[in-house]
């Protein structure tokens, strides 16, 4: 490997070495030898194209393996039950140049070893994400490397002899507004390229979706019959749009989003046929825009034509619980409403498709590992109460990171793939056997172990500090602070520092719909102290304002996704809870 110096160092201080990046080297067990370090003076010095590869594409010339092509996805989806999703081939830091063989932090090599142990654990299925436009491309045309498509391959061969599913993924959206990603391709490195989602970027989107999925299905073809699945792209998402997380009908912006999508799948899925052979056949997962259950069961969203039948299975991922506290709206305990919420998407999803005999997968579903255990379970056992329902054909991928320590950000690896054992098993057991309709039995100890105890707040004060709230700029309370931890109903006594003209006060919610709420315009919440301004405001009078709360309201707060103190021209100096 030759690494040129730059042209103005005058002094060489030294030469270091370190490990990969984000895996301890003892969990490595790494061992390198460097045999010689020549320093020369040349005169046009170039440095190692670690990206350049001589190989000729990956071209799958089998003939011996066939798809029924009467095969239903109806029936097809059923037999998937449960599955892992891995990010092995997701990416690696966009800082670093580290070649092909590489794998993202905290995550070993995949071995055939582990690919045994996840389906010996009973899981049926691995949707391998990829990210080819992350670095692993050779050129302009986006010709992929040969050493990218090779590991893949190994691995899609590994879970095949297994007698696995494996959705293979394409490309990301998210990594777009990356700073490092956006540097590399604006200074035209021909290694890094993403698609996007709107229209000023849709041609050369376009271009790069073809290229990728023209070598993928070709790389793919008859030697894997329906155990291999195609998913033209993760999370496909407009991320340069203010909407592009959570699309609105009434923005013309985000209507314009969704036909481009629409064209997008329609584009990847002839690309996918072309290639003939068992491709001709083979059954392909259709995204919504941010794979929201919400955008595949809008009316703006079309299942692509497709000449084969009944081979397309719409796909979305599901965070119903939350997902992380990076997500916003993290919480430590299952609610009602989130159970409401699983109910209302499985009727959207009736709707749209199971009433027309058409499968879903939920592609990623998950919880963070900070949510107590007993909690999580008791929201997967309801989830996959649904989804295995008998009028229902549906499988799940359960999410799974590369993070062994939870800081927040991650879910925090359920499969740990340096020791091959799984973290919070009775969670991932609970969600295989939900899966297929079973039950997973817990021991009483496990029970008694983990059982929640929640603390009264009652007479304490919620704020550790005051809080000063102007320009109704809102403060975000603790997560699940009512969460039963409240008598049915109660007062909420606020003492109050005016600091303006126009004092006003507001305690508000979002829900799991995402809609915002305020309490004082209910008419189960009673005031003194102020006046309610015939809005969702209050007018402070006092010093010292008290909330009285009825049952049913109570009962919202406790519900709400997040919860808020809003308004202007005050410092909250304390709140508290008093029966």
């Amino acid at each position: 490997m030759e690494i040129p110096l730059k042209k103005d160092e005058k002094k060489l201080i030294g030469v270091f070495f370190y490990g990969l990046f984000g895996i301890p080297f003892e969990k490595a067990n790494g061992k390198f030898t460097v045999e010689s370090i020549t320093l020369e003076n040349v005169s046009n010095p170039q440095k190692t194209d670690i990206f350049a590869s001589n190989e000729p594409p990956v071209v799958d010339t089998a003939k011996n393996v066939t798809i029924d092509e009467k095969l239903d996805a109806w029936d097809f989806v059923k037999n998937i039950g449960a599955g892992l999703n891995s990010q092995i081939f997701q990416d690696y830091p966009i800082q670093l140049d580290m070649g092909y063989d590489i794998y993202p932090d905290y995550l070993s090599k995949p071995t055939k070893a582990q690919i045994h142990f996840i389906k010996e654990s009973g899981l049926n299925a691995i949707r391998l994400q990829t990210n080819p436009g992350h670095g692993r491309m050779i050129d302009e045309s986006y010709r992929l490397s040969p050493g990218y498509i090779k590991n893949i391959k190994q691995v899609v061969d590994w879970c095949i002899e297994e007698d696995m599913y494996v959705i293979l993924c394409g490309p990301f959206a998210e990594y777009a507004i990356n700073e490092d990603y956006k540097k590399r391709i604006e200074r035209g490195a021909s290694n890094f390229a993403a698609f996007y989602v709107n229209e000023k970027d849709k041609k050369e989107s376009e271009r790069f979706l073809k290229a990728v999925w023209e070598q993928y299905a070709k790389a793919f073809n008859n030697s894997y019959d329906e155990h291999l699945i195609f998913e033209p792209f993760n999370e496909p998402v407009d991320i340069l749009h203010e909407h592009g997380w959570n699309p609105k009908d009434d923005c013309a912006i985000c209507k314009k989003d969704y036909a481009i999508l629409n064209e997008y799948n329609q584009l990847v899925l002839d690309t996918i046929r072309s290639t003939g052979g068992n491709n001709a056949n083979r059954f392909v997962l259709i995204n919504g825009l941010g794979a929201r259950w919400d955008t595949i069961t809008d009316k703006n969203f079309k299942l692509p034509k497709d000449k084969a039948k009944k081979k397309l299975i719409p796909t979305y991922h599901d965070y119903s619980m939350g997902g992380t506290a990076a997500g916003g709206n993290y919480t430590d305990y299952y609610k009602n409403s989130i159970k409401e919420l699983i109910s209302k998407r499985f009727a959207a999803l009736d709707k749209a498709f199971f009433s027309k005999h058409i499968p879903v997968l939920v592609g990623e579903i998950g919880q963070s590992r900070r949510t107590p255990i007993l909690e999580r379970i008791k929201w997967i056992k309801d989830f996959t109460a649904e989804a295995s329902k008998p009028n229902r054909s549906c499988a799940l991928l359960l999410w799974n990171d590369s993070a062994l320590v939870d800081d927040g950000r991650f879910f925090s690896g359920y499969f740990d793939s340096w020791k091959l054992k799984w973290n919070d098993e009775e969670f991932v057991n609970t969600f295989i056997y939900g899966a297929q309709g079973k039950e997973y039995p817990l021991s009483s100890d496990f029970i008694k172990k983990n059982e929640v105890k929640i603390p009264s707040i009652v007479g304490k004060n919620i704020l550790k500090n005051p809080v000063e709230i102007k320009d109704w700029k809102p403060y975000k309370l603790p997560d699940g602070i009512f969460m039963r931890s409240v008598p049915a109903k109660y007062k909420i006594e606020l003492e109050i520092e005016k600091t303006g003209s126009e004092p006003k006060f507001e305690f508000c919610c979002m829900d799991y719909l995402w809609k915002w709420k305020s309490f004082i315009s209910d008419p189960g919440l009673k005031v003194t102290g102020g006046t309610k301004d015939g809005g969702n405001s209050l007018i402070v009078k006092s010093d010292k304002i008290i909330l009285s709360i009825d049952e049913k309201v109570a009962q919202e707060i406790q519900e709400s996704m997040e919860l808020f103190l809003n308004g202007k021209d005050i410092i909250v100096r304390s709140m508290k809870v008093e029966e």
